[in-house]
């Protein structure tokens, strides 16, 4: 058997991604976001500011000591979980991280399903046994997040090369960071992946920092395009940081990979606000750099672009009522929930036969 997922309670609004709508657009000669209305533009920010909220409660649950195992979180990055996320259609696939939480609720998890995982319950997407850096939700085709630096890029070849030969339609989405660059395996996917011509987008989100290492000492590459068209593959290069431009490149890059020409590197360039975990003391960074990069926070600056396109401050305001009240709302059904029974320690460890969970692409 395979865990059983929660049912989303997301109330994102419904996607138009890089289907005919963005296509149509397009060839209008407009970019994709530029025919979006006040309703999407507050369905960017709702989600942007639900995986800040959700964020910052975990890292207080963390402190409090309720919440095992380190943490990892994307604060300042959400411009590109959402703006990727809104790009895709339902049915594609996506593996992330080790910071992973926004990119899984982007998709359209319940904070509820989320929250309930990473503390260790058994209403949790994975029954409490994933936890933050392994969550995966195969009712949103979340393919799972990785521990391992760079390993969501040869595993999201599988998926794509499984889409391409079946003939889906569907496309798979890679998210690493700028340091996974360095990792063979991520040298290798993006070669086969060129090679074979597979329907992926990889996004690297250069938020600057390999865990506590910058940019400049680990990478003998400043420009993490150059990792791109080192293959040959069609790169895009965009402000991490600009939840519109994120989109905008995404629709792109997902038309491209849905069409058979083959993959596309995603370079996002971005901030990581926090330290590399939750508790890091942050001693390699610069002093009043943190301070510094606050000041780009995407969030607030998505804002001003919502009220100038004709969402309403009391709008904005309402959203973020909503999204307190769910997440604290899912705080409080995850702490009564159980943790799993001793018994199923050994369940889901390897597959059962016969499989009766779900098989991708089919």
């Amino acid at each position: 058997m395979t865990p059983s997922a929660p049912k989303s309670t997301s109330k994102k609004a419904g996607r138009n991604g890089s289907g005919t709508k963005s296509a149509a657009r397009r060839a209008a000669g407009g970019a994709p976001s530029a025919g979006l209305d006040a309703g999407r533009l507050l369905a960017f920010y709702r989600s942007m500011y639900v995986i800040r909220i959700f964020e910052e409660h975990v890292i207080a649950l963390f402190q409090e000591g309720v919440l095992p195992g380190f943490l990892h979180v994307a604060i300042g990055q959400e411009g590109i979980a959402t703006g990727v996320s809104e790009a895709l259609d339902p049915e594609d696939f996506i593996g992330s991280t080790h910071r992973a939480h926004g990119h899984v609720l982007a998709r359209g998890s319940s904070t509820e399903g989320m929250m309930a995982e990473l503390m260790g319950r058994v209403t949790g997407y994975c029954r409490g046994k994933g936890g933050s850096m392994h969550v995966s939700d195969m009712s949103h085709n979340v393919v799972g997040a990785n521990g391992v630096v760079g390993a969501g890029a040869p595993m999201m070849n599988g998926v794509a090369l499984a889409q391409k030969d079946l003939g889906t339609g569907k496309i798979a989405v890679a998210f690493y960071g700028d340091g996974a660059t360095n990792q063979g395996n991520v040298h290798e996917a993006m070669n086969l992946a060129q090679l074979w011509k597979l329907p992926v987008i990889f996004v690297c989100e250069n938020n600057q920092y390999a865990e506590s290492t910058p940019l400049w000492q680990h990478s003998p590459v400043a420009d993490m395009a150059k990792r791109g068209l080192a293959f040959d593959m069609k790169t895009i290069s965009v402000d991490g940081n600009d939840v519109l431009a994120v989109y905008d490149a995404s629709v792109e890059a997902a038309e491209h990979a849905r069409s058979g020409q083959g993959p596309v590197y995603l370079v996002c360039e971005t901030k990581r606000m926090p330290g590399h975990y939750v508790g890091d003391a942050e001693v390699y960074r610069p002093k009043g750099e943190a301070k510094e990069w606050k000041s780009g926070d995407p969030i607030p600056r998505f804002a001003k672009v919502c009220e100038e396109r004709g969402v309403t401050a009391a709008d904005l305001e309402a959203a973020r009522t909503d999204v307190e009240s769910e997440i604290e709302a899912a705080v409080a059904s995850a702490r009564a929930a159980d943790f799993p029974a001793a018994e199923e320690a050994m369940e889901h460890v390897y597959a059962e036969f016969p499989y009766a969970g779900p098989v991708i692409g089919l």
